[in-house]
């Protein structure tokens, strides 16, 4: 795990597992690497007010007008 890396425990059925692993291998892929990307994607179209490096808080958030 790379400095500044969290990580998660992610439960699947092991068919489930068993085809990520095997795909992800055949590709050439990292599991790691492919289950981020799907989380950020799927981060990125669902999350609600949540600040992340990709929607960081408006310079206003806060202040009332003037």
């Amino acid at each position: 795990m790379a400095q500044g890396e969290a990580s998660i425990r992610v439960y699947l059925s092991p068919k489930a597992k068993d085809s990520f692993k095997t795909t992800c291998f055949l590709k050439g892929l990292n599991m790691s690497d492919v289950a981020a990307e799907l989380i950020e994607d799927w981060l990125k179209n669902n999350a609600v007010g949540v600040v992340t490096e990709e929607n960081p808080p408006s310079p206003d958030k806060g202040k009332g007008a003037a």
